[in-house]
């Protein structure tokens, strides 16, 4: 099971670049909705957040596919499965930048006047960006535990990391779960799983993976 030096490193980058564009991308959305009857103005500043939440749908797909060849020769079933999971992962997230888009259109409509419907709408808009999130997480940490499992046995990476990885997922789906009924703990549940990205990124940057010979079942 052979990895490249430059395909570890791009991996790596592609498991931290999601950080970054999700993390500026939804902050740029939240700081223009802050004072939503003002949207129109914030037009820039919102559409920049969409583009870098669209960015982040792209990279979470780069990723699935830059693993399915170092999954195949071990696990050819869950390689398919985890570039499926990533992919509908991406389009779970896409949705939610609909939902925003159509408020910047809501925003446009309205040009800075207030209506009865106005605000109920922007809710209901914001919601389906909130719940198409969270269906994004559980489909990401559902599908991810067979991946770890496989690298786990791959022995691509130290047994630690991979096995911490299946629990941090498995949170991580919890934790939206637990958000789509109204308990608001979704952002502890999602650490775990976080930060095994995170050092996976780095691992797999400074370090890269392991180079071993699959074993072959009599």
């Amino acid at each position: 099971m052979n990895i490249s030096r430059h395909h570890s490193r791009s991996l790596g980058v592609l498991f931290l670049l999601p950080f970054f564009a999700y993390g500026i991308g939804t902050a740029l959305v939240t700081s223009a909705l802050k004072d939503p009857e003002q949207l129109a103005e914030q037009r820039t500043l919102f559409v920049g957040g969409a583009l870098l939440l669209l960015l982040n749908s792209l990279l979470v797909v780069g990723i699935g596919v830059l693993f399915f060849p170092i999954l195949r020769e071990r696990s050819p079933g869950i390689a398919v499965a985890y570039v499926c999971t990533r992919v509908m992962e991406a389009l779970t997230l896409i949705v939610g930048v609909v939902f925003l888009l159509c408020i910047l259109q809501l925003g446009d409509s309205a040009q800075g006047q207030t209506t009865p419907e106005w605000m109920p709408l922007l809710n209901l808009l914001s919601k389906g960006n909130f719940w198409a999130y969270q269906i994004a997480m559980i489909i990401l940490g559902a599908g991810s535990v067979a991946f770890c499992m496989s690298l786990y046995r791959s022995r691509l990476l130290p047994a630690l990391l991979p096995l911490v990885g299946a629990v941090g997922y498995g949170f991580l789906a919890l934790g939206a779960v637990l958000e789509l009924f109204g308990l608001p703990w979704g952002i502890f549940f999602s650490g775990p799983g976080g930060l095994f990205e995170l050092f996976l990124g780095g691992w797999l940057i400074t370090r890269g993976g392991r180079t071993v010979t699959p074993t072959v079942a009599a």
